[in-house]
């Protein structure tokens, strides 16, 4: 449905094993006792999770509730409020906001796009906010009917919002769509090109990076038919054509939360996780440039499980990811890890848990890195009677103990978007939400 993935490559590579470990500080880092080589797809852990057998949007929430929330979560200490971080301002309105995508360009100004749910159709919105001023109204963009899913988005130095979203029927056949916004139009929209076939498959988590070669866009795809697994795929937009799709994995397993952003060099860096639905999946990720694809690196090493990864970039090459953990559909830990790229191949830095030392379930993370090089993670953070939206920092030293970035309650956070602005300032949005309702919120902190 909302999460899924683009990519383009040739033949049937396997993930490298780690090498020597990439240097990274903090006061929470577990080491693996041995690198990891990639294991063949038939030895994924069975610890007791169930597996749905028949993946896709027909199994999901409509309202996108994680199912996790309507049990008790694990004792243990709750984290303290901080007060740097702006009290936080809701920008949807509170029946169904919802996937927020925060972008940032040049000048400052962010952008964000969500959809909002609703019975007869899922719709979606684009708000501005330039530096020191307010939000604009939401700005409708996107198909005018059935469901408009996944948005993610780009900002363009030169001001231009790029996005592609999953556009799906009542039968959950759809298509990936790319669309684009352009300040010196009228601030008007593209009229959206379909990127993958009208051919009655499914598709979904569709991403897209702005890269030096161009556009990459990863989403994956399968025939609407349970039984056939989900591909990670993607296409490349360059000199003003679009390549062919082509498959990023073809290991045999089920694809999901596929992800690609722009590295610090212009290169792009694609992710996903390997596995099934709800189970303990693999973290792959593939570096990517002019429409080519390097060998697939396995940041799990047989024991990081986990879902979701989302990526920060420093200036010296090393790219941080992180993700979260799920042990019997419960999600537990958030991890980092640094990645280098060199002529030898990857090398892997330690793990490290963000969430150590908290109760409760944690999930759904992202990560930011702003001009000064430091490195902000946000996820959420659900206690049961109280949950909220966390954060650590690392300004070099190791990461923070995890803190609130509001003042918490009830109501469930998740989905939250990061980035870092031109003046070194962090801005979040995420969702806060309960079963069948949810709103977008937004904050920001200055380092």
């Amino acid at each position: 449905m909302w999460w899924w993935l683009l990519a383009c490559t040739s033949g049937d590579p396997e993930p490298t094993s780690a090498g020597a470990p990439v240097a990274e500080q903090s006061q929470r880092t577990t080491q693996p006792s041995a690198p990891g080589t990639y294991q063949p797809p038939g030895a994924f852990p069975s610890n007791g999770n169930q597996g749905d057998q028949t993946s896709g949007a027909s199994m999901q929430d409509p309202t996108g509730f994680p199912r996790f929330h309507q049990r008790t979560p694990p004792s243990g200490p709750s984290p303290s409020r901080s007060e740097d971080w702006t009290e936080p301002i809701q920008l949807s309105g509170s029946t169904m906001g919802f996937r927020p995508q925060l972008g940032v360009g040049g000048d400052g100004t962010l952008h964000l796009v969500y959809y909002d749910h609703s019975e007869d159709g899922d719709r979606l919105h684009h708000r501005l906010r330039v530096p020191g001023g307010a939000w604009s109204d939401p700005e409708r963009f996107g198909h005018d009917e059935g469901r408009n899913w996944g948005p993610d988005l780009v900002v363009t130095d030169d001001g231009r919002a790029l996005v592609t979203y999953d556009h799906t029927r009542p039968d959950f056949s759809g298509q990936v769509y790319f669309t684009t916004w352009d300040p010196g139009a009228d601030g008007g929209w593209s009229e959206p090109l379909p990127l993958t076939p009208d051919d009655g498959g499914e598709v979904g988590s569709s991403h897209l990076a702005d890269g030096n070669d161009g556009i990459a866009v990863v989403w994956i795809g399968r025939e609407l038919d349970p039984g056939v697994p989900f591909r990670p795929s993607a296409r490349w937009l360059m000199n003003g054509s679009w390549s062919e799709p082509l498959t990023l994995d073809d290991t045999g397993r089920e694809a999901w939360h596929t992800n690609v952003e722009r590295r610090a060099d212009g290169s792009v860096l694609a992710g996903w996780d390997l596995g099934q639905g709800g189970m303990e999946n693999r973290i792959l990720v593939r570096r990517g440039t002019a429409g080519r694809w390097g060998p697939l690196v396995d940041l799990s090493e047989g024991r990081w499980w986990g879902e979701r990864p989302h990526f920060a970039f420093a200036d010296d090459g090393t790219d941080h990811v992180t993700w979260f953990h799920r042990t019997m559909d419960q999600p537990l830990q958030v991890y980092t890890r640094a990645l280098s790229h060199t002529p030898s191949g990857a090398r892997l830095g330690p793990v490290t848990t963000l969430s150590q030392g908290l109760g409760g379930y944690q999930y759904d993370p992202d990560i930011a890195i702003n001009r000064d090089g430091v490195l902000c993670a946000t996820w959420g953070w659900d206690g049961g009677s109280d949950a909220d939206l966390v954060f650590s920092c690392n300004r070099g030293s190791g990461w923070s103990s995890p803190a609130r970035v509001a003042p918490g309650g009830q109501d469930k956070p998740g989905l939250p978007s990061l980035v870092a602005t031109p003046d070194g300032s962090f801005h979040v949005v995420w969702v806060q939400w309960r079963r069948g309702v949810s709103s977008v919120w937004w904050a920001s902190l200055r380092p």
